[in-house]
């Protein structure tokens, strides 16, 4: 049966392809990618090896299933997250064979495989890192001691706080004490600026009074006055002083969620040595090991998010500074403990130059190592440069393949970082955003996820500009005896060969498939470049994206981005092709260096619009030095003060990129509009309600002709049904609830199209195509009792039973039918009279759950993974009596409840510790791994994770209808 499902879905595109434009004339390369995607279009997966419990049997079994289901590749993790270990242990020499057993096996299958660059999943680390190869922050404490000017200060300064018993000095410096009795004069919020913390960083006004700061003079270092133990004599001038003994620690940062054998210290990000050092620890063995394979099949290696926490110290780093600013910071340490030097802008302007040092030592010694290591071995680097010190666009650089991340949930919150990264990505003419895509919490998934439930997340990532997802994600599966099987803990879809609906994939990949190869052409079209900087680091504030225009989309920039822009016919323009009329300055009081503000005066001149707010200050202590000029250039500059709304207005001279009724309300439409070969046109439109969209769509695209891409059902459809003048063309568009379609502009239309169309009657779009209800053709009401068949006989369902009248299989009086889990036929017999001339015969099968295939008098015709249920029969029925065969599959939810009043002896953790792992499997069962048959499992289902009890509610399952045949009318030109 699996067979025949993989057939009949390879047919489909072929199918499509008959009754597409495509058919008819000589396919376009846009066209060919999007009829046979190539494997670069095709998802990859993370792949999950669960503390040791790994098996040949299933590394074939796994690989084999991901690459019928349409996977072109894996990302391999090593991670142990509350599950009993396995016997195959992290770095053994058993463990490695299973490395290169997998990377074969996915030779053999034209698979690709990237390695995760660490066990666990952040970030880079292990047991062979010691203190001094680990990542570092500066500590210190203070002292205040009374000196009369003339004799010797005797002290002994306590060692600043420590970890993993590692500790180095940096410098002892004596500074004039904070008066008695009073508060301390310290800068603002000096603790968000030393680089310990994600926070965006708002700067402060110019303030150049020193009335309250400490003079440069009066920083007096002492280092060689004190020895290691702290035992420091000095002599002082007279008054009270403040010591501080300066050093460094580890930050005691580990990888997780890591086995024992490869749990440890992070690497020293700021130390390229102790990042080589890592490289070769973690990933060398495999990569010489994998010998013609590697550059090959072994192809790539990933940096998930980065949740290591923060380090604003190595021990070169007075050198790195030096280098970078041309100043010594040693005598400057002072600031880190949020004291004002000279004043507080100049004080601002040091600590703007550290963290600027930190963002590139972090990408260059810990990214750029790590690719130019990659590199020479012929892979290449993914990274979701993400999360803690990270700054995406400093990384990006040393990044071959830019990702992100979408969950179920959340997917508004996620949007200005996936947008920050995709117009890193459409800046830098990179192409590819990848992300962690779908991943999820117990509260999406707990093995409850469909097909149809990935729908939203998927479009919703799709129009923020994520054009590859690497699904989040496919536990290994050591056994084919235990469905549904294991789990990356309590995380995560549950992807894998054991669910009900995995046969069904391969619809759900070619719909991934054909939107992201369409999605990877050529560049993303925006109307405006939002202004970022340093100093939001990765926590890109919302607000500053808040009330942008939904017709239009943007893009984001850092100031070194401008260096390769160019004023173009009033328009800021790269040399690849986006370009920009607007320049939106960040409403974060921010700093700018004389280079950008030199850039923005030129571009200003040559007619670009800009809105928003000039810097407040400075960016780094060499722009301070020039504030003459600074202020000159600030002054030189329009910068626009009115609304948002009024400054798009001009910039697309009241054009916007893409219009739609206003009926249809805010919120529900997203989309993102590329520009490829050729000079076409790629417009990606989701409706993210749950009702339709009826409306009319006006693109400002002319002199092209729009064709109707329904990436679903995989057909291209020349649109007759739009209007086109000199500024727009307009098409009437229908969206299911959650659904999609791509207009495409590509081709010189053959005929004038009019400049105004008359209203379409009411209309149903499917496939790209139009249709209305026939005039006085009945619809066909398939109704009465239907022959079922349960597929799974190890359930106890019985194979056959009669359905009176369609009804959840969860209200099903018998108690096997009401917990089955899997797929069901339904099959029914009916008689046509007639086909009604000139009209398609629209098969409607109304409720489902989960999915449906349907055939009809022994024809496959679809695979319906999402609604609506709809599919075209004409060409299947004949005139007297039909067979109709509906395939329905459901989650495996309903049969966990049901298993849940089986006792047995392998226990879970009880709720009531800790959601993150409560309800845990606490040990392995003895059955699992006996192929005898002797020992075997008294429950029909198998999960490492408990997300159910006996009286968790039960699921709507099966067909639930109606079912009816609608005649309907092809509206034609």
């Amino acid at each position: 049966m699996k067979t025949t499902h993989r057939l009949f879905i390879r047919a489909i595109p072929f199918f499509a392809l008959l009754f597409s434009i495509g058919a008819l004339n000589a396919a376009t390369p846009l066209e060919s990618g999007y009829d046979a995607p190539p494997d670069s279009a095709r998802p990859l997966t993370w792949w999950h090896w669960i503390n040791g419990n790994v098996t040949k049997d299933g590394i074939v079994a796994d690989l084999t299933a991901m690459r019928d289901a349409g996977i072109a590749g894996v990302q391999l993790f090593d991670a142990s997250i509350y599950l009993p270990a396995g016997p195959v242990r992290y770095g053994s020499d058993e463990w490695h064979e299973h490395v290169q057993f997998a990377i074969k096996t996915a030779a053999k299958l034209g698979m690709e495989v990237t390695l995760m660059n660490t066990p666990g999943w952040s970030a880079s680390g292990g047991p062979w890192i010691t203190p001094e190869r680990s990542m570092k922050k500066l500590v210190w404490t203070e002292t205040t001691i009374e000196s009369d000017g003339a004799s010797p200060v005797q002290v002994t300064l306590k060692r600043p706080s420590a970890k993993e018993n590692f500790y180095r000095d940096v410098a002892v410096l004596a500074v004039p004490a904070d008066p008695p009795n009073a508060k301390p004069f310290r800068l603002p919020d000096w603790e968000k600026k030393i680089k310990l913390t994600s926070n965006a960083v708002a700067r402060v006004p110019v303030d150049t009074d020193n009335s309250r700061a400490i003079p440069r003079e009066r920083i007096i270092n002492i280092t060689s006055q004190a020895d290691a133990d702290g035992n420091c004599r000095a002599t002082l001038p007279k008054g009270r002083w403040a010591v501080i003994r300066f050093g460094f620690t580890s930050t005691g940062a580990k990888n997780h969620p890591a086995v024992p054998e490869g749990h440890g210290l992070e690497c020293d990000k700021l130390d390229p040595d102790a990042v080589a050092f890592q490289f070769e620890k973690s990933v060398g063995r495999i990569i010489r090991e994998a010998g013609p394979l590697a550059g090959k099949t072994l192809t790539g290696l990933l940096f998930d998010s980065f949740e290591a926490g923060f380090q604003n110290w190595t021990e070169t780093l007075p050198a790195q500074f030096r280098a970078a600013h041309n100043y010594d910071i040693m005598p400057l340490l002072p600031v880190f403990t949020g004291r004002v030097i000279e004043s507080v802008a100049f004080t601002e302007c040091v600590l703007g130059d550290f963290r600027a040092l930190i963002n590139a030592s972090l990408a260059k010694n810990y990214f750029g190592v790590m690719q130019r290591l990659a590199h020479k071995h012929g892979l290449i680097v993914y990274a979701e440069a993400q999360g803690g010190p990270l700054n995406p666009a400093m990384i990006e650089p040393y990044v071959d393949v830019v990702m992100n991340e979408f969950w179920h949930h959340g997917s508004d919150n996620r949007l200005p970082r996936i947008k920050l990264c995709a117009s890193i990505v459409n800046v830098h003419n990179k192409h590819i955003l990848a992300a962690e895509a779908f991943s999820a919490r117990p509260e999406e998934d707990g093995w409850s996820v469909t097909l149809a439930s990935l729908k939203l997340p998927g479009d919703h990532g799709f129009a923020a500009g994520v054009n590859r997802c690497i699904l989040h994600t496919y536990a290994h599966q050591p056994f084919s005896n235990n469905a549904p099987g294991f789990t990356l803990g309590r995380y995560g879809t549950r992807f894998g060969r054991m669910q009900t609906w995995w046969p069904a994939m391969p619809a759900w990949t070619s719909y991934i498939a054909r939107s992201q190869f369409l999605l990877q052409q050529g560049w993303k079209h925006a109307a405006a470049l939002y202004l970022h900087t340093e100093d939001m680091g990765y926590a890109y504030p919302p607000n500053e994206i808040a009330g942008f225009p939904e017709t239009d989309d943007f893009d984001i920039a850092y100031p070194h981005d401008l260096d390769a822009m160019t004023m173009r016919d009033g328009r800021l323009a790269l040399p690849h092709g986006p370009s920009y009329r607007l320049l939106i300055t960040p409403k974060m009081p921010w700093a700018a260096s004389i280079a950008t503000l030199r850039k923005l005066r030129d571009f200003s001149k040559a007619g670009l619009l800009i809105h928003g707010n000039p810097p407040v200050s400075p960016a780094g202590v060499s722009d301070l030095r020039q504030l003459a000029e600074f202020n000159s250039l600030v002054a030189e500059i329009r910068w626009g003060n009115e609304s948002l709304r009024h400054a798009m207005n001009i910039a697309t001279g009241g054009l916007p990129d893409l219009a739609w009724d206003e009926s249809v309300g805010s919120g529900k439409i997203k989309f993102t509009h590329r520009r490829a070969a050729g000079g076409a046109h790629i417009y990606f439109i989701s409706n993210q309600g749950d009702a339709p969209v009826v409306s009319d769509f006006h693109f400002a695209v002319t002199n092209r002709a729009p064709e109707i891409w329904d990436a679903v059902a995989g057909t291209r459809v020349a649109s007759a049904h739009h209007a086109m003048n000199d500024r727009r063309t307009s098409i009437p568009l229908q969206l299911a609830p959650r659904g999609s379609l791509f207009v495409v502009f590509q081709k010189t239309p053959a005929a004038t199209a009019p400049a105004q169309r008359a209203k379409i009657p009411e209309f149903v779009m499917h496939a790209g195509r139009y249709y209305t209800s026939a005039q006085g053709a009945t619809p066909v009401e398939i109704d009465g009792s239907w022959q079922v068949g349960f597929e799974n006989k190890k359930l106890g369902a019985p194979a056959r039973a009669t359905f009176d009248k369609l009804i959840s299989w969860s209200d099903h009086d018998d108690d096997a039918i009401k917990h089955y889990s899997g797929a069901a036929s339904y099959t029914k017999t009916f008689t046509l009279a007639a086909i009604p001339q000139g009209c398609n015969a629209m098969l409607d099968i109304g409720r489902v759950a989960d999915l449906a295939e349907l055939r009809v008098n022994g024809h496959d015709v679809a695979t319906l993974w999402t609604p609506p249920f709809r599919a075209d029969i004409t060409r299947f029925l004949r005139v007297g009596e039909n067979t109709l065969e509906i395939r329905v599959t459901n989650s495996w939810v309903n049969r966990l409840i049901g298993d849940e009043r089986i006792p047995v002896d392998y226990p879970y953790q009880k709720p009531g510790r800790s959601k993150f792992t409560d309800g845990r499997l606490l040990e392995l069962p003895a059955w699992l791994a006996d192929t005898t048959g002797a020992q075997t499992n008294p429950r029909h289902t198998f999960s490492t994770w408990k997300h159910y009890t006996p009286d968790s509610p039960l699921r709507p399952a099966g067909l639930l209808g109606p079912v009816k045949i609608e005649w309907m009318r092809p509206i034609h030109e």
